[in-house]
């Protein structure tokens, strides 16, 4: 049976990991070398123009031919960091956290969550106007930290999914994990609703959760579960 460690405060992990092999860096040499040669190929045809054919559109043209490689150059220089803005991008476009580019914007979350229909303010909270929604992530400190014969842990984390509406309505989520996790983490409470109440841990093996939903104006909570399965690079929600 697999073996969970519970801790509340477990924060996730940033960026992929951008660690250097050394074939990505003679890979990164010889496509410097290529790219340092098409540039003295380009200079020297430059040079070889005479003044008198400088005109306006072999300017353009020589122009149009250089930013090609700066922009090549700049890239190969920053792949560490260009391949971990790229993987956050992708990991936050998966997750449906927001990314902004000036007034260019991907949804977020709660965006996303208004597409669930909403009950009138007189009618109960049901499951087809709320659900639980969950990513998990490989735990690198964790791992290093607890796993013993080559085991992995990994960081989950479950939010609350419902319109403005329901989650204005809802007072505390309860949720329990299973008999599995030491007793004094199996059941916890979370009252934070800008965090869509989100609830943390840390696993090495698949399992379900279950929430109880209190809300302010229902005395009966509404039960919810989810299958809690692990991914090395889930988004971040």
């Amino acid at each position: 049976m697999n073996k969970r460690v519970g801790r509340s405060d477990q924060t996730g992990m940033g960026l992929p990991s951008t660690d250097e092999t050394p074939t990505s860096r003679w890979e990164d040499l010889r496509t410097v070398a290529v790219v340092t040669a098409g540039a003295v190929v380009l200079a020297v045809v430059i040079f070889l123009i005479p003044s008198g054919r400088m005109t306006d559109p072999v300017v353009k043209l020589i122009t149009g031919l250089i930013w090609p490689y700066v922009l090549m150059a700049l890239v190969i220089v920053f792949r560490p960091q260009v391949k971990a803005l790229l993987l956050e991008i992708v990991t936050r476009v998966e997750g449906g956290s927001p990314v902004e580019f000036g007034s260019f914007k991907l949804g977020s979350l709660p965006e996303q969550a208004q597409r669930i229909p909403a009950p009138s303010s007189d009618q109960r909270v049901t499951v087809r106007n709320i659900a639980l929604l969950h990513t998990s992530f490989l735990s690198t400190e964790a791992t290093h930290r607890l796993g013993r014969g080559g085991r992995k842990y990994y960081q989950f984390e479950v939010v609350v999914m419902a319109p403005d509406a329901v989650m204005k309505r809802i007072e505390s989520v309860t949720y329990h994990l299973e008999e599995t996790w030491p007793e004094k983490f199996r059941t916890r409470t979370i009252e934070d609703r800008d965090s869509r109440f989100k609830m943390k841990d840390l696993a090495n093996g698949t399992s379900i959760v279950w929430a109880e939903v209190k809300f302010q104006d229902d005395k009966e909570p509404l039960r919810l579960n989810r299958f809690i399965d692990l991914r090395t690079d889930g988004p971040r929600i």
